[in-house]
């Protein structure tokens, strides 16, 4: 029963305040501020810091991630060291499906050991 009074208060409070600030003179008076807030230089100041902040977090961002300058030989180079790494990659890949095919034999003759 308490949780029921607890909730119509709740309800009832909720709309009214909904309905003192749906009231004229409160929204004219919330327009007003809000209008004075956004002309003012404190808004305008913290609106330039934001705008300033984001920019340096861009350019921190693209300079992060802008290419290097790089020599041809040094680019020849990286090829050549991608190029190997990819073959080694491979390489790795093979040997481990040559391992697993090794294992699952191994599997099957200590099975068939097992059953002797």
């Amino acid at each position: 029963m308490a949780d029921n009074k607890d909730k119509n208060l709740k309800s009832s409070s909720a709309e009214f305040i909904t309905d003192l600030l749906r009231g004229p003179r409160v929204r004219r008076g919330l327009t007003e501020t809000l209008g004075q807030y956004l002309g003012s230089d404190d808004f305008k100041a913290e609106r330039e810091r934001i705008r300033r902040g984001a920019g340096e977090r861009l350019r921190n961002i693209r300079n992060r991630y802008r290419p290097k300058q790089r020599t041809p030989e040094i680019v020849a180079r990286e090829r050549e060291l991608t190029l190997r790494l990819a073959d080694v990659e491979t390489e790795a890949a093979e040997l481990r499906l040559r391992l697993s095919e090794l294992l699952e034999e191994e599997e099957r003759l200590r099975g068939a050991l097992e059953e002797l």
